[in-house]
């Protein structure tokens, strides 16, 4: 006896095709405000001489889409075709509501989609505001869990009644009942820029922190010396520098060895860019740049340059990537997928062609690559080698 066979034509639509269109569908539109249902689906069949190659199989296969329809009340056209006689073959599906959509895709998207539409309904009666304000809002917040969504909803209805009243606060001195002093975060965290989003705002009248940009120097004479903060411009530096090297990350910033005439700032990710605010004395260094492998990295190095600062990368090429791939990450600390990204467009990213290139990889690697390696996985002997080679 032969062995079970796909009892389908080759190319042949399934009742599994038709659930994972249903479900790319829901993802797509989940943070629509109205229903975005109905939605029709074509069904394609192949050639005649393909179907009549087996009409059994195109019977099985018609049936199961008609049993699919009927099951979860899911209107269908149907088209003649001959197959030796006249067949009536589904031709289209359409899913009327949905109710019938998230059914279909199932429980996580359905819970999602669902969890979706509460929270646009919590931000409209907390704050006033229209379906659509409320859905972008609910979208910027959607890995927040529910407990601190509803802070937020809260949040942003106390603000909207005392907004004239807090510009002589810092953010954690706003009295809200309940929350942590941290919670709203900073200037730029997605909380606020939520809450601005639903007032209508481009910031809150807070009183920000000053900002600051730690530096430390490298010369061998200043061994035991504490760390510089720079709350405002230096314009000129307390020792004689010639060099400085910019790092994203903290253990790096405290492990770089000491090297003449030489500063170590600590960038700490986009705090970078303040380099040429706070320290315009680097305006007469030679100045390197080391951040992360990864599309922050570089989009951090772009900032800096954009920022007025005029310099060169270092261990951000595409050796040191195949180098020390096999360090890289493809979790966030959250022990999450990290996700493609689109590149930020050529034209406006300040990037040499090689670098742009692997900032293009690094946004979206695909299996063979990764789109992280951290600047703590590279041994800091590399990165005093490349410094050595660039004449340090």
């Amino acid at each position: 006896m032969s062995g079970a066979h796909d009892a389908r034509p080759q190319g042949t639509a399934t009742p599994d095709d038709l659930r994972a269109w249903v479900a790319r569908t829901v993802e797509c539109e989940m943070f629509a405000v109205d229903d975005p249902w109905p939605r029709t689906k074509a069904v394609r069949w192949p050639r005649e001489s393909t179907l009549i190659a087996d009409v059994n199989a195109v019977h099985d296969a018609n049936n199961a889409l008609k049993d699919f329809a009927a099951r979860h009340g899911c209107d269908v056209t149907c088209t003649a075709r001959r197959l030796g006689a006249r067949v009536m073959l589904v031709d289209h599906v359409t899913v009327p509501d949905e109710r019938t959509a998230l059914t279909i895709a199932g429980d996580r998207l359905r819970r999602e989609r669902e969890r979706a539409l509460t929270r646009m309904a919590q931000v409209e009666e907390a704050c006033g505001v229209a379906p659509e304000v409320a859905m972008q809002a609910v979208q910027r917040l959607r890995d927040e869990t529910d407990v601190d969504f509803a802070l937020f909803a809260t949040a942003a209805a106390w603000f909207g009644a005392h907004r004239d009243g807090i510009a002589s606060m810092t953010a954690r001195e706003v009295p809200l009942e309940g929350f942590s002093a941290k919670w709203l975060g900073g200037a730029r965290s997605r909380r606020r820029s939520a809450i601005c989003m639903v007032l209508g705002v481009d910031a809150l009248p807070l009183r920000e922190r000053p900002e600051e940009l730690r530096y430390r120097y490298l010369d061998p004479a200043a061994a035991g010396e504490p760390d510089r903060v720079a709350v405002t411009p230096q314009h000129a530096p307390e020792r004689p520098v010639r060099r400085a090297v910019i790092v994203e990350n903290k253990d790096t910033y405290q492990a770089m060895p000491a090297f003449a005439d030489a500063v170590c700032v600590f960038g700490s990710g986009f705090a970078a860019v303040r380099a040429a605010r706070l320290l315009p004395f680097l305006a007469g260094c030679d100045v390197v740049y080391w951040g992360d492998l990864d599309a922050a990295g570089f989009e951090i190095l772009s900032a800096v340059r954009t920022s007025g600062i005029d310099c060169a990368s270092m261990l951000m090429d595409q050796g040191t990537y195949a180098r020390f791939m096999r360090f890289g990450a493809r979790l966030d600390a959250r022990s999450r997928m990290i996700g493609a990204r689109e590149p930020i467009a050529r034209t406006t990213m300040r990037l040499n062609d090689d670098e742009y290139a692997l900032y293009r990889t690094l946004c979206e690697p695909g299996e063979q690559g990764v789109p992280r390696i951290e600047q703590e996985r590279i041994p800091i002997a590399h990165a005093v080698a490349a410094l050595r080679s660039m004449g340090w």
